[in-house]
Parts: C-alpha cells; structure tokens; sequence
C-alpha cells in the first residue's frame, strides 16, 4: 500500500508522540488479542494498530489454512514479523515443530518476546532474511509499518542473508510453508530449490510491484511456482483451484494494476482437498 509523504510524515511525528506519551523507554504495547498475547510496537500504523483496536489481525486465512494442519504438522515461516500469523495458527492447530526467520533486528525481539509470552519457547528462530546467497544484506526498518520492513540497497543496518536449502537442509518433509518477504520472494524461492521439492503447501505474497521493486520479475515468481507445484489455491469468499498448473497462465493475464496484492497457497493436489473448499 502507497502512503502520501504528507500521511508518512504524519504518521511518524505521531507515533513518535505516542510512544513518549506512554512511556519515555517503552518498547512495546501489549495486545491481548484473539491472535495470542502480541507485543506490537505503538509506532506501527499497520498490523500494531489493527491489532491494538480491533483486538484481531486477518483471521480468516489464519483458520482456512488450520484446516489442513495438526499438532503433528511441520511448519516454516519466511517473513514472520512479530508473529500475528505465526502465533494463533501454532496454537490452534497444536503444531510445535516450528521454523522461523525474520531478519528485522526489531521485529525479531518482538517475536521472540511473543513466543515466550504464548509458551511457545521451543519454535526455532533465525534472525535472517533469506535469499539466494550467503553473507549478509541491507535492510531498512519501517517503523510506522514495520510489517513493510525490507531488504534495501540504502537500508540503515545489515542483516545476516542465507539461502533456506541450506538453514533448512536437515528438515525433512514440509506440511506448510509461509513466505511474506516484501518484494523478495523470488530471490527466496530461487535458493529454497530443495527446499520447495519437499514442501506441500507454499503459501506466499504475490505482489507483482514490490518483485519488480527488489530487481525480479512477476513472470520469475510464475515460472519458479510452475516449477515446484502444479495446482494453486486462490482464498476468497469463494475458493477457486487450479490443476495441471493452469495458475500460471491466469496470473500471467492478470490486468496489470498498482498494488495487486494476492495471497495465494500452491500445491500438488491433484484435486482440490474439501476442506479447502468448503465454506468458511
């Protein structure tokens, strides 16, 4: 989503006020939400306020995608932020063999702080971003949108970068992957081959203007899903399923507009699951 420099800036003084206001060394706000006990940083004008006023965050994909997971289930997150996702989806479908990376120095203290506050100690944690290298990467903050944190060439501080074949190389079979990287999901995908060979369930950001932002291209992220899965759930009031990689031709023709934002959960069913397809 674009925000006028006007709203930024506005945005930036007040949250700068909120957080003196509450407290002058104050680093979080605790939500008691139906996402979990959440620390959110009361400068954030995004996940933060939603959660602060409406005591949720986008519930609806969050039990969809429960319906396919249990307490048996292996599940990776790419892009965790401070966990609104993360949290409420461990604790309703009892999964504990959990895989985390979130590259945001800021972000990463939040979630661990979370998962300490949700008993959720024993999910695995890496602060990294992934990418299709080793070594390490700028980063910028966003502050008054801290899930739109981002790998950036004039980022303010430098975060480990790794390829997720290798930080995942000893897991073995992956019930569900989520993946929200801000543009860069390509250049995860590209270095998570392996990886998303023995992955079942991909459920990923597509957002044609931020891959262009980050030096990809939308056709890449079509090519590399047609790769690994040959079905794609589309979420919706009304479900849609694609077979035989059919996704790949509706995402290509899709009208080009500013800010096309879909999430999307690829496959390799062959036919799609009921209980994906049922009604909420």
């Amino acid at each position: 989503m674009h925000v006028s420099w006007r709203k930024r800036i506005s945005r930036i003084i007040r949250g700068k006020m909120r957080a003196q206001l509450l407290s002058r060394h104050g680093e979080a706000i605790l939500a008691n939400s139906r996402n979990g006990l959440l620390l959110v940083d009361p400068r954030d004008f995004a996940i933060a306020r939603t959660l602060l006023t409406h005591g949720s965050y986008v519930l609806q994909p969050i039990e969809w995608l429960c319906r396919i997971l249990n307490d048996r289930s292996r599940l990776v997150f790419v892009g965790t932020h401070i966990g609104a996702l993360l949290v409420p989806m461990v604790l309703k479908s009892g999964a504990r063999d959990v895989t985390a990376l979130e590259p945001s120095p800021h972000n990463h203290r939040l979630l661990t702080l979370n998962m300490a506050l949700n008993g959720l100690q024993e999910i695995t944690i890496h602060r990294r971003a992934a990418g299709d290298t080793e070594g390490t990467i700028r980063f910028t903050e966003n502050r008054i949108n801290s899930g739109n944190s981002r790998v950036s060439q004039t980022g303010e501080v430098e975060v480990q970068v790794s390829r997720l074949d290798t930080v995942l190389a000893d897991v073995p079979r992956i019930d569900l992957m989520v993946m929200d990287t801000e543009g860069f999901e390509v250049r995860a995908m590209r270095g998570a081959a392996a990886v998303l060979a023995r992955t079942d369930y991909f459920y990923v950001e597509y957002a044609p203007e931020q891959l262009l932002e980050q030096g990809s291209r939308p056709t890449e992220f079509i090519d590399m899903a047609a790769t690994h899965f040959s079905s794609m759930y589309l979420p919706g009031e009304q479900v849609r399923f694609f077979s035989q990689k059919t996704f790949a031709g509706y995402l290509r023709d899709l009208a080009p507009r500013r800010g096309l934002l879909l999430n999307l959960l690829f496959s390799n069913d062959v036919t799609p699951r009921s209980e994906l397809v049922k009604p909420a």
